[in-house]
């Protein structure tokens, strides 16, 4: 794992120069992991749709985001993925999803994804601002029997919100601001 961290690492630095094509290292395509990650990106990703993530996700999987609150160790259940992803896209109507580079290392396969996403619905209290924000994510995906069993993800979620033009919440716990 460390080697593959370090190799995602260093490839991400570079990424910017690579934005134009999508660049996959390490990615056979009789690799189990990388057809998986291919599906997910065309049957899921592009589409979105979020019925087919059981063909994707073991039944039970640990996700180590931090989003929605989670720990870095969160058991998930593949129905909370459903539910994300059709949260997702009632905000987000209208989005394209581009792999910039795909590693794949044994049980893992790392993206890096850009995505451009108009904010054409709510989220949350906040009403649809009808703006476009191109983003950047990152994900690492964990197979087995072609079945993500742990996922970590990050995104440009502060910049997502500044282009949206949305004004960021206080951090919990924070005093208010004093005039």
């Amino acid at each position: 794992m460390n080697k593959l961290i370090l190799a995602a690492t260093a490839i991400m630095f570079a990424a910017p120069a690579m934005a134009e094509d999508a660049t996959f290292v390490g990615c056979d395509a009789k690799n189990p992991n990388y057809i998986a990650y291919m599906g997910m990106t065309n049957e899921m990703f592009i589409p979105r749709n979020s019925k087919v993530a059981p063909k994707f996700y073991a039944s039970e999987f640990i996700s180590h985001n931090q989003d929605r609150g989670g720990g870095t160790k969160t058991p998930m259940k593949v129905e909370r993925m459903l539910t994300m992803y059709d949260e997702s896209f009632k905000t987000f109507g209208e989005r394209t999803y581009e792999n910039e580079l795909v590693i794949c290392q044994g049980d893992y396969v790392v993206a890096r994804v850009a995505m451009t996403s108009k904010m054409t619905g709510p989220m949350g209290a906040q009403p649809a601002t009808g703006k476009t924000a191109r983003i950047s994510a990152t994900d690492i995906y964990k197979f087995k029997d072609g079945k993500v069993v742990e996922r970590w993800g990050n995104a440009d979620n502060v910049g997502q919100l500044w282009q949206l033009g949305l004004q960021l919440p206080p951090a919990p716990g924070a005093a208010p601001e004093k005039k």
